[in-house]
């Protein structure tokens, strides 16, 4: 037993350290980028084709993270390895078809579509050559779904979890290599090849799992006719979320060139933020909430529930504070370089400002998701969906006339806030009345807190007002920080308490 936990923590401790290298190098990758080819019309032009690619391979996308794996799995354990290799082959090989077709069809159809975006001719020339390049991406991402699916349900986590880095190094590497003359044929080429070299890492953990390809695509079989069933509440969700990230595109290519690419590195930077913090702890959540539910052990859940939004206002909360007025500051210091010029440093950082508060709506969204995941309930989360994403359309819609790309991030952080409200409300339909009191009465000592915080980060702002960016961010974060943590400690927030307790339990236990 000591040697298997001691492998379990070494495992741990591999599985993160490579998970964070992944996304340091993805924050690396987007600051290049930045730097070769800047915020206008080629970053304009190729995010408008990464929307493509992403929304055509959402079916296959969703279909290999959400099916594939539990029908693996059962197959596996019911029918044996080799049944479990056949379903896994005809899997690849519809999904493969799939995008081969897809592709053809966008091919011939992306003109039609660039019609509609507010890209005068030579940029809609520049767009429709991005997406042409990319859209060959999509057979190659049927692989890396796919790959990553059969390694977690064969419980080989290293593989999947590794496919970053040699995304990001290899796009890092090709666009320096390309340089900014290459335009977006460059941009385009280098992420696609990105794709493949994450291909090349699987091919070395595949063989150890007596992996056999053959081409074998059978739509009618029994697997996939179940399989639909359960994917079409997941696929509807996120064909919500895509549908809401198109119109946001649609509306930025109408406020001039770089809002598209502005809009795209602000997010860049919230999706950073919620990748180092948020996911894992919404992750690590929902493995003790399904182990609960397993056991009908509800009040269990819901002490996880509140023990975790309570650790995620506690966390953000203060990020938010502080990074607000810093906002020019921290765009300046991590893209405003090469090509990226003062006037992308203004537009990325009226998105980011605005896209900040959100970040909250985010986090909880994200666990709440899960929770009702957990209950195997997937219609409530996609009706409030698909009244969160109306509204947030219709707030981008009306507030980018008075507000610019800002416009389009507020309503962004409206839309999330609501989901996540809306998402507590029939939580608290569906189960009754869960405990709440304990965590809204912590919840306003949090907000008590963040008063003193934002008044510290706003004086040493006034006082470093003639110093460079990175020291009046460094003195932001430090001081707000420590202003932050002793009025949580005064007000004995519960929240500082559980995060004690979880590295007391996690680092001193282990030592």
């Amino acid at each position: 037993m000591p040697n298997q936990k001691s492998n379990i923590i070494n495992t741990v401790v591999i599985i993160t350290a490579a998970t964070a290298a992944s996304k340091l190098l993805g924050f690396v990758r987007e600051m290049v980028i930045a730097y070769v080819f800047g915020a206008g019309a080629v970053t304009d032009a190729y995010a408008v084709a990464a929307r493509f690619v992403t929304t055509a391979g959402l079916l296959v996308s969703v279909y290999l993270a959400v099916v594939f794996v539990p029908t693996y799995v059962r197959i596996r354990q019911n029918q044996g390895e080799e049944s479990a290799l056949r379903f896994s082959n005809n899997a690849v090989s519809v999904s493969f078809t799939i995008n081969v077709l897809l592709m053809i069809l966008l091919q011939i159809g992306a003109p039609l579509v660039l019609r509609f975006t507010g890209f005068g001719a030579e940029q809609a020339s520049l767009a429709l050559v991005g997406v042409r390049i990319a859209l060959l991406q999509l057979p190659f991402l049927t692989f890396v779904h796919f790959f990553g699916g059969y390694l977690t349900a064969r419980k080989s986590f290293l593989g999947p979890n590794l496919i970053g880095i040699p995304l990001n190094i290899a796009t890092i590497a090709l666009c320096l290599v390309l340089g900014t003359q290459s335009g977006v044929v460059g941009l385009t080429i280098a992420c696609s090849l990105g794709i493949v070299a994450q291909i090349l890492v699987y091919l070395i953990w595949l063989p150890k799992e007596k992996y056999r390809y053959s081409f074998l695509p059978r739509f009618n079989t029994p697997e996939m006719r179940a399989g639909v069933k359960i994917l079409i509440p997941a696929l509807l969700g996120s064909a919500l979320i895509e549908l809401n990230l198109w119109v946001d595109t649609f509306i930025a290519t109408f406020l001039g060139e770089g809002n598209v690419a502005a809009i795209v590195f602000a997010s860049r930077l919230i999706s950073f933020v919620s990748g180092l913090i948020v996911f894992p702890a919404a992750g690590m959540a929902f493995a003790y909430m399904s182990e609960y539910a397993a056991r009908n052990e509800i009040s269990k859940m819901l002490g996880t529930l509140w023990r975790t939004i309570r650790m995620i206002l506690f966390v953000v909360l203060p990020i938010i504070i502080i990074s607000i007025p810093s906002g020019f500051d921290i765009v300046r210091l991590v893209y405003q370089r090469g090509q990226f010029t003062l006037e992308a440093t203004i537009l990325t950082g009226s998105a980011l400002i605005w896209y900040l508060p959100g970040l909250l709506g985010l986090a909880l969204h994200t666990f709440l998701l899960r929770f009702f995941y957990v209950l195997q309930d997937t219609k409530t989360p996609m009706f409030c969906g698909i009244f969160s994403i109306s509204v947030n359309i219709v707030l981008s819609i009306i507030l980018s006339r008075y507000m610019g790309i800002a416009g389009i991030a507020l309503a962004t952080s409206v839309g999330s806030g609501l989901s996540s409200v809306l998402l507590l409300i029939a939580l608290r339909l569906k189960l009754g009345p869960m405990g709440f009191g304990e965590t809204a009465r912590d919840s306003l000592k949090l907000l008590v807190c963040v008063a003193p915080c934002a008044l510290a980060v706003l004086g040493v702002r006034f006082l470093l007002q003639g110093q460079n960016s990175l020291i009046r961010f460094a003195a932001s974060v430090c001081v707000g920080g420590i202003i932050y943590i002793i009025s949580a400690f005064l007000l004995k927030g519960m929240a500082l308490r559980d995060l004690i307790e979880i590295l007391r339990a996690r680092f001193i236990k282990t030592i």
